[in-house]
């Protein structure tokens, strides 16, 4: 693996780009390459970047491959957090973010890292948050599961019908914002907030729709961009049990927008 030869001084200087990479028993991905495929790439760009994968109470290698990768590559930092969901690791990740527009991306790299092109380019043009979208036109999800498809179609319909109208996909797991608008967002949330309590296994989540609510309640320019999504098979998503889960969540975010919880502070 060859890694451009001004990675090492990239990092002394403050970066453009924060990528935040939450990472729970990520063992196999990390062994088959994706780190290794996102620094790569990062190191490629005009601009400095900085990668922070945030642990989330791994029970495998993962910390210890991190690390060394972090020898390896000056732009890769490790942030360790007590498992408490992906919320939680995300949000530890962006508060620790350098970078003055940050992106999250999942270590499987479903959606690949070249997105970030797109999403920087974006956020400088003046929106404040950028999210990959499976569903718009442009857009494709390969080899996903027909059960998946089905879940996955209705739930962001009651999440447009619900919360989101004009939001064609709130949970795809690519998204890009400024910091100052990361920080808002993400300290803003209370079904979320501080990442929520802690967990047992892996969980999968709504908190990117609770995110996106802050977002338009507090008028934040938010951009879609269509994205081409891999299935990726693992153990962390468990189509059923996750659909209840998230349905609840959604509701709680739905009587809290009720209530004006999301409103800025100035009312």
């Amino acid at each position: 693996m060859v890694v451009g030869s001004n990675t090492s001084g990239r990092t002394r200087e403050a970066p453009l780009l924060s990528v935040v990479i939450p990472a729970y028993n990520e063992e196999a991905n990390i062994r088959g390459g994706v780190l290794r495929d996102v620094v790569d790439y990062l190191s490629g760009r005009e601009y400095a970047s900085e990668v922070i994968v945030v642990d989330d109470g791994s029970e495998d290698s993962t910390v210890a491959l991190v690390e060394e990768a972090a020898r390896a590559w000056p732009i890769v930092t490790l942030k360790r957090s007590g498992h408490g969901g992906k919320a939680r690791a995300v949000t530890a990740g962006v508060l620790a973010a350098r970078g003055d527009l940050i992106v999250f991306t999942d270590m499987d790299q479903s959606t690949p890292i070249r997105y970030v092109d797109e999403v920087v380019s974006e956020l400088q043009a003046g929106n404040d948050v950028v999210i990959g979208s499976r569903w718009m036109r442009g857009s494709a999800r390969l080899r996903e599961p027909p059960v998946r498809n089905v879940l996955g179609r209705g739930f962001a319909l009651l999440v447009r019908t619900l919360l989101l109208p004009g939001i064609s996909d709130s949970q795809c797991g690519f998204k890009g914002f400024r910091r100052e608008a990361a920080r808002e967002l993400f300290g803003g949330m209370r079904v979320f907030g501080q990442g929520g309590g802690p967990r047992k296994g892996p969980m999968v989540t709504a908190f990117d729709v609770e995110l996106l609510v802050l977002a338009t309640k507090r008028r934040y320019r938010v951009k879609e961009i269509p994205v081409t999504w891999h299935h990726v098979a693992t153990a962390r998503v468990n189509p059923i049990p996750d659909a209840c889960r998230m349905f609840k969540q959604v509701a709680q975010v739905w009587f809290n927008r009720l209530r004006g919880q999301y409103n800025a502070p100035d009312g």
